[in-house]
C-alpha cells in the first residue's frame, strides 16, 4: 500500500491546488493536509471494495473541503483588524479575510465564472422542474432538511432527487466537454485536466 500512496502523492499535491483558496493556510499546508488524508485513506481502504485510486482521491477532497469549511468559518467568527489599538470593538468594514471577494476577482477569473454559470444553466435547461430546483437550493448551500421542508417531502427523497439530478447535471456537462467543478465553483474542461496531467 506504500507504493500505492507513494504513486498518488502528485494526485494529491494538484487536489490540494485546486484547494488553494483555504483562508489563512499557506498552499504548502494544504499540501500537507492532502498528503495526511492521503495517507488515511491508504489505513482504512478496504482493497475488495474497488478502486484506491478514486478512493483515495475522494477522501483527500472530502478532507480539503471540510478543512476550507472550517477556516472560513473561524474567518468568519473571528475579527482580523489592523492598525487597531487592543481593546476596541472592530466593525464589520474592519474586517480583514483571506476570502476571495467577487468584486476583487480579475476580468479572467469574472470570464471564467461567467462561462461556467452558463455551461451551468445550459446544462440544466433541459432538466425536470424538480431536479432544477433541487440543484438551485444545493447550489446556494441549503441542506437536503431545508429543501424537503420547501419541497414537502423527506430529506431521503430529496437526497434521492439530488443523486439522480447532480448524475444528469454531470453527463450533460461532460457532453459540453467539462468535467467536475473546482474549488472557487468553476467548471473544468476536459482538455485543462490534460494539460495538467501531461
Amino acid at each position: 500500500m506504500d507504493a500505492e500512496i507513494e504513486k498518488l502523492l502528485p494526485l494529491a499535491k494538484r487536489i490540494a491546488r485546486d484547494f488553494s483558496n483555504i483562508p489563512g493556510l499557506p498552499l504548502k499546508e494544504i499540501e500537507i493536509q492532502a498528503q495526511e488524508a492521503l495517507a488515511a485513506a491508504g489505513r482504512q481502504f478496504d482493497p475488495s471494495k474497488g478502486n484506491f485510486t478514486a478512493y483515495a482521491s475522494q477522501a483527500v477532497r472530502n478532507t480539503l473541503r471540510s478543512l476550507y469549511e472550517r477556516q472560513v468559518r473561524h474567518h468568519h467568527h473571528h475579527a482580523y483588524t489592523l492598525d487597531q489599538p487592543a481593546g476596541m470593538q472592530s466593525t464589520q468594514t474592519d474586517l480583514v479575510q483571506n476570502i476571495p471577494a467577487t468584486a476583487q476577482e480579475s476580468v479572467a477569473s469574472q470570464a471564467n465564472r461567467a462561462e461556467s454559470l452558463a455551461a451551468l444553466n445550459n446544462a440544466m435547461s433541459g432538466m425536470p422542474e424538480r431536479f432544477r430546483v433541487v440543484l438551485t437550493a444545493i447550489g446556494q448551500g441549503r441542506s437536503y432538511s431545508e429543501i424537503g421542508g420547501q419541497l414537502g417531502m423527506t430529506k431521503q427523497g430529496v437526497h434521492k432527487i439530488a443523486t439522480t439530478a447532480m448524475q444528469a447535471l454531470k453527463e450533460n456537462l461532460k457532453s459540453q466537454g467539462f468535467g467536475a467543478l473546482d474549488s472557487r465553483g468553476l467548471l473544468k474542461s476536459f482538455r485543462v485536466d490534460e494539460v495538467i496531467k501531461n
